[in-house]
C-alpha cells in the first residue's frame, strides 16, 4: 500500500470536511447518500466507504471518477464549485441510469432495502358514471359523488359493464349497504 504524505492527509480531510459539510446541509446521512449513488447513478458504495472519505482515510482524490460524480451530484454541488473546492478532475458528465427525477430523502422503507412499487395509473371513470354522479350524487346518495366512490365503482371487473347513469346509481345503491370504500 503506498503511503500518504503529510500534506496528501490535510487535502483529504479537507476534502472530507467539505463533502460532509454538502451532506449536512441537504440533510442527508451517508447511507442515504450511498443509496441515492447506487439509485440515480448506478455507482455502488457503502456508507463506511463515504465516512472514510469524509475523515480523510480514503483520499477523495483517489475514488473513482464515476464515484466521485455520482457523490457530486447527490450532494447538488455545482462543477464551478467542485473545482473551487477540490481540484478534482470532473471529466464527460455521468449519466443517470434511471429517469432523471429530482433527488428527494429516502423514505424509510427506501433506507431499509425495500422497492417500492411503482404508482399505479389513474382509473379512468367511464361517462355515464360521472353522469350518475351528477345527476344522482345529492341528498342521501351524496356520496356517489365523492372521488372513493366514483373510484371504486370504475375499477369493479363486471361480466357487463353498466351503460346508464340508472343502472350505476342502483350499483351504488346496492354496493354501499355492503361496502364504505376509504
Amino acid at each position: 500500500m503506498a503511503s500518504v504524505t503529510q500534506s496528501e492527509t490535510e487535502v483529504a480531510q479537507k476534502h472530507g470536511a467539505f463533502i460532509d459539510e454538502r451532506r449536512a446541509d441537504k440533510g442527508l446521512k451517508w447511507p442515504e447518500v450511498a443509496r441515492q449513488m447506487e439509485l440515480h447513478y448506478g455507482v455502488k458504495v457503502t456508507a463506511d466507504y463515504l465516512s472514510k472519505i469524509k475523515r480523510g482515510h480514503n483520499p477523495l482524490a483517489k475514488a473513482t471518477l464515476p464515484v466521485r460524480e455520482a457523490l457530486r451530484k447527490v450532494l447538488g454541488i455545482s462543477l464551478e464549485e467542485w473545482h473551487t473546492e477540490t481540484g478534482l478532475y470532473t471529466g464527460t458528465p455521468v449519466e443517470p441510469t434511471a429517469p432523471t427525477t429530482p433527488l428527494r430523502p429516502l423514505t424509510d422503507a427506501e433506507r431499509r432495502g425495500w422497492v417500492l412499487p411503482e404508482e399505479e395509473p389513474e382509473i379512468e371513470i367511464p361517462d355515464a358514471l360521472r353522469e350518475a354522479a351528477e345527476m344522482y350524487g345529492h341528498g342521501k346518495n351524496a356520496p356517489l359523488a365523492e372521488k372513493r366512490w366514483l373510484l371504486e365503482l370504475a375499477d369493479l371487473d363486471f361480466r357487463e359493464e353498466p351503460e346508464t347513469p340508472e343502472d350505476w346509481l342502483a350499483l351504488y345503491v346496492r354496493l354501499s349497504k355492503l361496502i364504505d370504500p376509504k
